[in-house]
């Protein structure tokens, strides 16, 4: 029915921790705490008052937001929304890239760019800027996209996928694994970790970079 998220681990610069020894209940309740513990570290931090700086941090809570977005959507026991929160992992993903490639590797003028309402270069580009960067070498992002880039923009543009995961035999009618969404929790939280790290790091905070690395490591290892 669909095909399995692959990921490479590793604590800081992964970008999936595979939930397989949770439940799902217990997966959702865990990336709950994980998101609190985030947004406790990062909420009210000054920002410097620069174009770069302010469309990097802006790209990296937009990517933190979509996380809070797929908690909200999966939490409801009742009536889970899961096709629409895969939906946001493609632009979860897409958000922490952008945030990266803006802070260390756009030039002034595609920084006026963007402000000015132009696209970025496609993500393929950004990924091989990134990667350029020291703690970016490894070629996971690549990796990654390479992997699983085709299964998110079917959750986020109506691919089969999404169609498959909302049949059985009898009725339409939502039919996610609870692989699926495993899966899924397990990825927002990994490039949740990226994003906050990436923040701090923003900040030039390493201290809250190292804590919120901790934090990561006390609730999923």
């Amino acid at each position: 029915m669909h095909r399995k998220l692959e990921f490479n681990r590793h604590p800081n610069r992964c970008l999936i921790y595979v939930m397989a020894h949770m439940s799902l209940d217990n997966a959702i309740t865990t990336s709950a705490k994980w998101l609190d513990a985030c947004n406790a570290r990062l909420d009210g931090v000054a920002v410097e008052v620069s174009n770069r700086t302010r469309v990097s941090a802006g790209l990296l809570h937009l990517s933190l937001e979509h996380h809070g977005a797929i908690q909200l959507l999966i939490s409801n026991k009742s009536y889970p929304h899961y096709g629409s929160a895969c939906a946001l992992l493609r632009p979860q993903f897409e958000g922490f890239v952008r945030g990266i490639w803006f802070h260390h590797c756009a030039n002034e003028q595609q920084l006026r760019n963007f402000i000015n309402h132009c696209e970025p270069p496609r993500i393929d580009l950004l990924i091989l800027a990134i990667e350029t960067v020291p703690g970016y070498e490894e070629g996971l992002l690549k990796a990654t996209k390479k992997n699983v880039w085709n299964v998110m923009c079917g959750y986020t543009h109506g691919g089969f996928i999404q169609v498959g995961s909302r049949n059985t035999a009898t009725e339409i009618v939502s039919n996610y694994s609870e692989e699926q969404i495993l899966e899924l929790v397990s990825a927002a939280c990994s490039i949740t970790l990226l994003s906050a790290v990436a923040f701090s790091k923003l900040l030039n905070n390493q201290a809250m970079a190292n804590e919120i690395l901790s934090e990561y490591q006390k609730l999923f290892q």
